[in-house]
C-alpha cells in the first residue's frame, strides 16, 4: 500500500458549513463511522460520486508527468500551479491520514484547470515513455495513467465550471 491522494469537489456553501458546524464535518468525513460495513459503504458512496476522484497511489508518478520532477524533489519548483494540483491549498482543521485536508479555492481551481489543459501531450507522452521505460511496463501501465491523467483534467474542468472549492487528502 501507498499514500493515495483523493479530491472533493464542494460548493463554497458547503465548505462555509463545515467550518461552522463540527458536528456536520464529523458526519461529512466520515468520523463517526465505527464498523467496517459503514466505513465501507461511506466509501463506496465516495468513489461512486462524481464529486470524488481518487488518483491512487499513482500520485507521485502523475506528478512527473504534468511537471518533469517528483514532489519534494530538490529541484521541484514549489510555486507552479501543477505542483498546487498535489501539494497546494490552504490546510483545513479536519485530519487526513497523512497531514490536514487541504483546500484549493475557487479561483486557484480555475487557475488550476486553464494550466491542466496547457500541458501539452507531447510533454506527457514523452515523460511517459522516461517513466515507464520498458515495453512491458508499458503496455500495462500507459491505459492507466492516460485515463488517470483525463479524469483529473476532467475534474478540474468540472469544479472550475461550477465554481467548486477542492478538497485534497492524503490517505
Amino acid at each position: 500500500m501507498g499514500i493515495e491522494a483523493s479530491y472533493q469537489r464542494i460548493l463554497p456553501e458547503e465548505f462555509e458549513k463545515l467550518h461552522s458546524d463540527p458536528v456536520y464535518a464529523s458526519v461529512y468525513f466520515g468520523d463517526d463511522l465505527e464498523t467496517d460495513e459503514e466505513i465501507h459503504a461511506y466509501f463506496e458512496a465516495l468513489r461512486s460520486s462524481d464529486r470524488y476522484l481518487d488518483s491512487d497511489k499513482h500520485w507521485r508518478s502523475l506528478y512527473f508527468l504534468l511537471t518533469g520532477d517528483f514532489p519534494n524533489d530538490s529541484k521541484t519548483t514549489e510555486n507552479t500551479l501543477l505542483h498546487k494540483v498535489f501539494m497546494g491549498g490552504a490546510a483545513t482543521p479536519w485530519e487526513a491520514t497523512y497531514g490536514m485536508v487541504r483546500y484549493l479555492t475557487v479561483n486557484e481551481v480555475k487557475e488550476i484547470a486553464e494550466a491542466l489543459n496547457q500541458v501539452p501531450e507531447d510533454n506527457f507522452k514523452s515523460r511517459l515513455d522516461t517513466l515507464l521505460g520498458s515495453q512491458e511496463s508499458k503496455i500495462y501501465m500507459e491505459p492507466h495513467f492516460l485515463e488517470l491523467h483525463n479524469q483529473l483534467v476532467k475534474f478540474f474542468n468540472v469544479a472550475a465550471q461550477n465554481g467548486d472549492i477542492v478538497l485534497l487528502s492524503f490517505d
